[in-house]
């Protein structure tokens, strides 16, 4: 993709009782800093469609402060810098296709979904998490076969895309490119994916645009089937650079098991 997104996130100097405003897509963030506290406070509309990016403005006559308790974060003094990081969500995500579709026999595609980007507040040398914010309210859902399996997941108000020209990049937001392989002998249905969130990591290309790595997903049979991401950039961003890596690791086969369950519509 050529479009170049703003670079909203590192490292800023703050002086204290003297806050800084970022939009960033629907999330408005005010940070502040005084000698013993930071206080910040979030607000993010329900605009799936607001993607301006403003970056350690002085002002933002939009944002509703009035309405809202800032968080306190209180330390014996405070370290004159606060670094903004992008991270994915704390749960998986379920998107759905625009309508179904059935990946033919021996056949492969790749499936473009997008999420919403939270934002990691860090200060002190070295840095210490203060909170992770999400960008986008995103409701529950349940994603499994049944009641008793399954996960509690982020319903998606996008739809995943075969086309990556219908889901422009834009950098509050974080793009996965899945690949599914179907080797099966009868075709694969995709009514809807779950996209692990929490295992991937963000890269970003020097257009700033964000990526995950690739997620690969073979389908031999109904049980027989693996699912892996690739290591490092995305293949349709090789230049992209690691600036996040991922909340947790897979560790089992079982794990592997559980997500393909779960990635592909049951």
């Amino acid at each position: 993709m050529k479009n170049k997104a703003t670079i909203w996130w590192g490292t800023f100097h703050l002086e204290e009782e003297k806050p800084r405003f970022w939009e960033i897509g629907p999330l408005l963030l005010r940070i502040e800093r005084n000698t013993n506290e930071w206080l910040i406070m979030n607000y993010s509309s329900d605009d799936t469609e607001t993607h301006k990016i403003n970056v350690g403005l002085e002002k933002l006559a939009q944002f509703p402060k009035e309405t809202l308790t800032p968080k306190r974060f209180i330390h014996h003094k405070t370290h004159s810098n606060i670094t903004l990081t992008p991270v994915l969500a704390d749960r998986s995500q379920v998107s759905h296709t625009e309508t179904p579709f059935y990946v033919s026999p021996n056949e492969h595609i790749t499936v473009y979904v997008s999420s919403p980007i939270w934002v990691r507040i860090e200060t002190g040398s070295p840095k210490l998490v203060l909170i992770d914010i999400p960008s986008l309210r995103q409701s529950d859902t349940w994603h499994g076969p049944n009641t008793q399996e399954g996960e509690l997941c982020y319903a998606s108000r996008t739809f995943c895309r075969t086309n990556l020209e219908e889901l422009p990049a834009r950098s509050n937001r974080v793009i996965s490119p899945i690949i599914i392989h179907n080797t099966a002998k009868q075709p694969l249905l995709i009514e809807q994916l779950s996209l692990p969130l929490p295992y991937l990591s963000i890269y970003a290309d020097p257009n700033g645009n964000l990526w995950t790595e690739d997620i690969i997903v073979r389908h031999e049979s109904n049980d027989k089937h693996s699912i892996k991401h690739g290591r490092g950039a995305p293949s349709i961003a090789p230049e992209a650079a690691l600036i996040t890596p991922p909340r947790q690791q897979f560790k089992t086969q079982n794990l592997v098991t559980m997500f393909y369950r779960l990635l592909l519509a049951e």
